[in-house]
């Protein structure tokens, strides 16, 4: 697998073949509220995808509060809380794997859930690029 990723304590990994080309950004509630706005997701067939979690760190939340409606598994590490994938209903025999597991992100090309985007007022002033 070339293109790897992990959570912030590096229980859990994720492997792909390769980097997605592309990835999705999505602005639903429970997503704000995980990944700090919005969250920027690869949407990728279930065999194409290995989580190792040697420590048995990987916890299934069964979120039913969802602006989709549908009942979905939010899957994170239990040692450090970061967000790890997602199961839905409205992509069966997909996964949802947050890209923010990994150094390099794809470009997003599709949005969802826009209505629910944070409206930025004004720029932070000062504000310091890393």
């Amino acid at each position: 697998m070339s293109y790897q990723g992990h959570c912030i304590c590096g229980r859990i990994r994720v492997l792909l073949q390769e980097q997605p080309p592309s990835s999705l950004v999505c602005h639903c509630r429970n997503c704000s509220r995980s990944g700090g706005g919005s969250s920027i997701n690869y949407i990728l067939p279930m065999g194409e995808v290995t989580i190792q979690d040697p420590h048995t760190s990987l916890k299934v939340y069964e979120d039913a509060n969802t602006d989709s409606g549908n009942h979905i598994q939010r899957k994170f590490c239990s040692n450090c809380g970061s967000p790890i994938a997602t199961e839905t209903p409205s992509f069966p025999g997909m996964v949802i794997v947050k890209a923010s597991l990994f150094d390099v992100i794809s470009l997003p090309n599709q949005e969802v859930f826009t209505a629910r985007r944070q409206a930025w007022k004004t720029p932070i002033e000062g504000a310091k690029q890393a």
